[in-house]
């Protein structure tokens, strides 16, 4: 079954029910991890993938909780006796720090492991990052203060997923949105709250976009860890702003494509 699930759903800080937020996409042709905590390999098997089976892993941006995993997963592979070539894709200006990443763990161009390129996508609107199978992927960059990061579009024929990352409320996500079915948005404060941070967004803000952007479902992730006891009451923020399905996000559960 074509389809996606979260490994993780916190913010920067995981609970001991949620972790920092990933995601997954399957399809019959291969597997592409979406952001990289802590424990990748372990994360997929909970969610019923072959780690083997990754084709791709995308790193949104630097901060510790999306790339902090990698080496990780780069050394599970090694271990699994992996032999197929897997393919990091990152903006430009991360090439050379996941390069150096990597290699600070001995796990960069180690003798007779698997063929291992980090490559770059975008930085354009809505650029074209690759096709595995029926899983078309795109990126367009967001407003994430001074971390350079995108936003991730998979579309499967006539049906269209963008996650935003972590991003402040902006155009970027909506336009990049327009015609998909759901929208995975981050909600890592509830309304009382915004400007906490001011490079991230809360839930009615998320709601805000979601309608902007005509999208039918809302799906709210990357929550920081204060607020996971009061997660549907942030689901009622953003359906307030949002006349579409609003869900909070859940953890190991597959969602069809």
């Amino acid at each position: 079954m074509t389809h996606f699930a979260f490994l993780g759903t916190s913010g920067a800080i995981p609970s001991p029910s949620r972790d920092t937020t990933s995601l997954v996409f399957v399809a019959s042709e291969g597997a592409v991890l979406v952001d990289c905590g802590g424990s990748p390999v372990q994360k997929l098997r909970r969610a019923g993938v072959d780690p083997l089976a990754l084709a791709y892993a995308i790193v949104t941006h630097l901060h510790p909780d999306h790339a902090y995993g990698l080496p990780a997963l780069v050394q599970n592979l090694i271990l699994l006796e992996r032999e197929t070539p897997l393919v990091v894709l990152c903006r430009p200006e991360h090439v050379e720090p996941l390069e150096s990443l990597l290699k600070l763990f001995g796990v960069w161009a180690r003798p007779g492991m698997f063929p291992l390129w980090v490559r770059a996508t975008g930085p354009g609107q809505g650029a074209h990052a690759f096709d595995l199978g029926p899983l078309a992927v795109r990126t367009s960059p967001v407003e994430h203060g001074s971390m350079p990061n995108f936003a991730v579009r998979v579309d499967v024929e006539t049906r269209g997923v963008v996650y935003s990352s972590d991003t402040k409320p902006c155009d970027a996500v909506v336009a990049l949105a327009r015609g998909a079915d759901t929208l995975i948005h981050e909600a890592t404060f509830p309304d009382r709250d915004r400007g906490r941070f001011g490079v991230h967004s809360t839930a009615g803000e998320a709601g805000a976009i979601a309608a902007r952007a005509g999208v039918r479902r809302l799906i709210l992730a990357h929550i920081e860890a204060d607020y996971h006891d009061e997660l549907e009451a942030m689901a009622d923020e953003a359906r307030k702003r949002f006349g579409g399905i609003v869900e909070i996000a859940r953890e190991f559960v597959p969602y069809p494509l």
